[in-house]
């Protein structure tokens, strides 16, 4: 992993109720079933097209992606299973990664803004989303977002060209429900929807005095449930 190199990691594993984010230079916050726990950030390892990422003793995960895109080759969106230990509980899930090149990494520095999401399903359906603001901008109305989703068998990575996001917060700002609706393309006639709601949320603070909000997120999508992340960093 480079130097300035960013990696975003949201994994899951339901049996269990156990959920993290984790996010390099900042740190991880681990889920398991009601209790949150701090941990520092993710060591990363990439051996040909398996990971190896670690936090101290609070997580050590093997992932190996599914589909055929080579992480080392991409430095984009990808979906892996996810198996190891989570504290002293074994852990047998999904995971999604999302690596950004040193240059975007940097561009991501200068945001006022941006909203990370990871929405896990199965290992055949599994959706990212981020929106970024830049310095200045009046509100949601001029973010930029993009969406990627990534299903079937062999999997696939689809990149979505209308996405849209609402998102609801409590008295204490804190996220409680969120919700997606996504056409593939502008000649689609249906939309995917997608409803989030709050499992419990945390803050970590990056070296630059960003700090970013981690929601963990109950989802559904026509019949499917599945876990996942609603990240929102703020610029210092």
């Amino acid at each position: 992993m480079g130097v300035n190199e960013r990696v975003t990691l949201s994994f899951a594993d339901p049996d269990r109720q156990i959920q993290g984010v984790a996010i390099s230079g900042a740190g991880t916050l681990l889920k398991l079933a009601a209790q949150l726990t701090a941990a520092p950030p993710p060591q990363l390892d990439v051996d040909g097209g398996a990971w190896s990422v670690r936090a101290g003793d609070a997580f050590a995960l093997t992932l190996t992606p599914l589909g055929t895109a080579d992480p080392q080759a991409d430095p984009g969106v990808t979906l892996h299973r996810a198996t190891g230990t989570v504290g002293s509980q074994p852990f047998d899930g999904l995971a999604l990664a999302r690596r950004d090149a040193e240059a975007d990494a940097e561009a991501c520095a200068g945001l006022a803004l941006e909203r990370s999401l990871a929405i896990l399903f199965d290992a055949q359906l599994a959706l990212a989303l981020r929106a970024r603001r830049p310095p200045g901008a009046g509100g949601h109305g001029e973010e930029q977002l993009d969406a990627v989703l990534l299903r079937g068998e062999p999997l696939e990575l689809v990149a979505i060209e209308k996405p849209r996001l609402s998102s609801t917060y409590g008295a204490d700002g804190r996220l409680t429900h969120a919700g997606l609706e996504v056409w593939e393309s502008e000649e689609s006639e249906l939309a995917m929807r997608i409803g989030g709601e709050a499992l419990g949320s945390g803050e970590l603070a990056g070296p630059d005095g960003a700090r970013t909000q981690v929601t963990f997120v109950a989802w559904h999508h026509d019949g499917r449930r599945g876990l996942g992340s609603y990240s929102i960093t703020r610029a210092a």
